[in-house]
């Protein structure tokens, strides 16, 4: 593989740890972030806000420092930009996690009309095995 070459995608089975891995991270992070609200009306605010900054903090600041979450570090996995293949910048990585949560809000739709919709590559970034981008620097 030439080393400007985009490695492959990675697979949907590798893919699929790191969605539940950092989804679980941020639930788990809201549940502690509002726990002393609770019995409040302000627990649930308390949850949401926590439960989005955590999220961002690891799908675009992580991302943009380490090149990927929590999740696709511990996979094996890394985001890299499509053009160069290099750590994504703010403006990607934030396009590419709001991107997410509408396509967690259409997911139902897309699935009753059997629709397919190309949302891997999103923002210019695609999701790769950290073992074939080490395979195009040799």
């Amino acid at each position: 593989m030439a080393p400007t070459e985009v490695p492959p995608l990675a697979s949907s089975n590798r893919r699929i740890l790191p969605i539940w891995t950092d989804a679980g991270l941020s639930v788990l992070a809201g549940i502690i972030g509002s726990d002393p609200l609770n019995a409040t009306v302000y627990y649930w605010p308390a949850f949401a806000g926590t439960l989005l900054l955590v999220s961002f903090c690891n799908h675009v600041l992580l991302t943009i420092s380490a090149g990927g979450s929590v999740g696709k570090l511990i996979s094996g996995l890394r985001l890299v930009r499509t053009s160069d293949l290099r750590k994504p910048t703010i403006g990607q990585a934030t396009h590419r996690w709001a991107w997410g949560f509408f396509y967690i809000a259409i997911s139902p739709v897309l699935f009753l009309t059997n629709s397919d919709i190309d949302h891997l590559d999103i923002a210019g970034l695609r999701i790769v095995r950290r073992a074939d981008l080490r395979r195009g620097e040799d």
